[in-house]
């Protein structure tokens, strides 16, 4: 069954809603046992859409879904996850299989309707409670999301949950630099994922695998997830596993990747008993430059840290990591920091070509081991272990810098590390207060 939009006569204003026309389409659809709704070419405003199983929506280059500033628009579902405050989207499916969403068209978040006018001192714009997701797919069977544009999300963009047999293909995310926790792609305790041919560009993470608290009947592990050929640029993490980590993580290859004017490239961040194991990064391009302190991460490319977020729960383990090919600039340095020694263990670098530049900011040379470090709310969550001070120091807490000065690589704690032609280079002469080592080794077995 098709249905064309254009045959019902939307508004296609985008000051009109359309969500009624929209939702009796998509209804119409799951009542037949599914289909094509085509969107042509206009612009359509609208609150939360609901969709069903063997669906595809089809949005034409020159379609575009504004999405509304209003959050009592989007009570079309209660979603079963929840993001800070958020527990509703903009397109939603839960318990379905066959969804797709393609065709060249765009979705527009109306972000700046969610967020502060001005900038604080942190570089952070505060947002809204409650805003609501972009795309959430909860515990949905073959997902494909194909050749779709969005841009000025207010909150996590796409919001994978607990699916199977996901494909992700040419997707463009492109949200505003000033506002935090609007993460371009979420990956969460799904399984069989592929992700290509893809741009994702936000203030926060640009890609992010992770298991986070949920209800028991979606609760599960992350597993066999394959990323090629995409473009990653991030204020915070460009591509993070963690750092809510409830189930395990394992069996990831990311490969032909370039990671461009980001802050932190690659984080791997254990906090809440899920193991991290068994991934591969290879042939990878990064440019890591500073970022204002709202923001986790001190331009490193690359940080795995293994520590506690509940002083009761440790963290799970780091293990059988392999970076193969990986090559850039950075304003900082690879740190890899286990709170317990031996926790992270079995990691290999091999054939890194990695050259550091020199930042007159006065946080060049830190290290940040964020979340969490606030020791007012140890087991935060959110902005309350994001960039509260701490009033010895004067900086973030957990900010802190490096013993003996800024090196090309820190382990502290690390078992069974790894070095294969590790090419590096340094400003000449060194620049004040950076650590003559350039390999900082503590706490290991290397």
């Amino acid at each position: 069954m098709n249905i064309y939009l254009s045959h019902r006569h939307p508004h296609a204003d985008g000051v009109t809603p359309d969500t009624e026309l929209f939702q009796q389409a998509l209804d119409e659809l799951a009542q037949a046992g599914g289909g094509w709704l085509v969107v042509d070419c206009g612009r359509y405003a609208l609150g939360g859409l609901r969709i069903g199983s063997n669906t595809c929506l089809w949005l034409s280059p020159g379609a575009e879904l504004i999405v509304s500033e209003n959050y009592d628009d989007f009570a079309q579902a209660t979603a079963l996850s929840r993001a800070e405050s958020s527990d509703r989207a903009f397109l939603y499916a839960v318990d379905a299989q066959n969804i797709t969403i393609c065709g060249g068209g765009e979705i527009y978040g109306s972000a700046d309707g969610w967020f502060s006018r001005q900038v604080d001192a942190m570089g952070y714009r505060t947002p809204a409670t409650a805003r609501p997701r972009i795309i959430l797919l909860e515990n949905c069977r073959r997902v494909r999301l194909e050749n779709i544009t969005v841009r000025h999300a207010p909150m996590w963009t796409i919001h994978l949950v607990s699916c199977m047999g996901v494909v992700v293909d040419g997707v463009t995310v492109d949200n505003d630099l000033t506002m935090a926790n609007t993460d371009a792609l979420d990956i969460d305790s799904c399984q069989q994922v592929h992700i290509a041919n893809s741009y994702f560009s936000a203030a926060d993470d640009a890609i992010c695998l992770k298991t986070t608290d949920k209800p028991e009947r979606i609760q599960r592990p992350l597993r066999q997830v394959t990323i090629v050929n995409c473009t990653l640029r991030s204020k915070s993490c460009a591509f993070k596993i963690g750092t809510e980590t409830w189930q395990d993580i394992e069996d990831v290859l990311v490969s032909n990747c370039t990671i461009f004017d980001s802050n932190r490239g690659i984080g791997l961040i254990s906090r809440d008993g899920g193991r991290l194991r068994r991934m591969i990064f290879s042939s990878i391009a990064f440019d890591c430059v500073s970022a204002p302190a709202c923001h986790w991460g001190e331009a490193d490319p690359v940080f795995l840290s293994a520590r506690r977020r509940d002083p009761a729960i440790e963290p799970g383990e780091i293990s059988q990591i392999q970076f193969r090919g990986l090559v850039g600039e950075c304003e900082g340095a690879i740190n890899l920091h286990s709170e317990t020694p031996g926790q992270i263990r079995r990691i290999l670098f091999d054939g890194v070509q990695l050259t550091q530049k020199l930042n007159l900011a006065a946080e060049q040379g830190l290290y940040d081991i964020r979340p969490p470090c606030n020791p007012m709310s140890p087991t935060g969550m959110g902005i309350d272990n994001a960039w509260c001070l701490n009033p010895q120091s004067g900086r973030v807490w957990g900010v802190e810098p490096y013993p003996g000065g800024l090196p090309v690589l820190y382990a502290n704690g690390v078992a069974g590390l790894t070095l294969r032609e590790f090419d590096y280079q340094r400003p000449i002469p060194l620049p004040t207060a950076w650590n003559p080592n350039a390999l900082c080794l503590e706490n290991g077995d290397n």
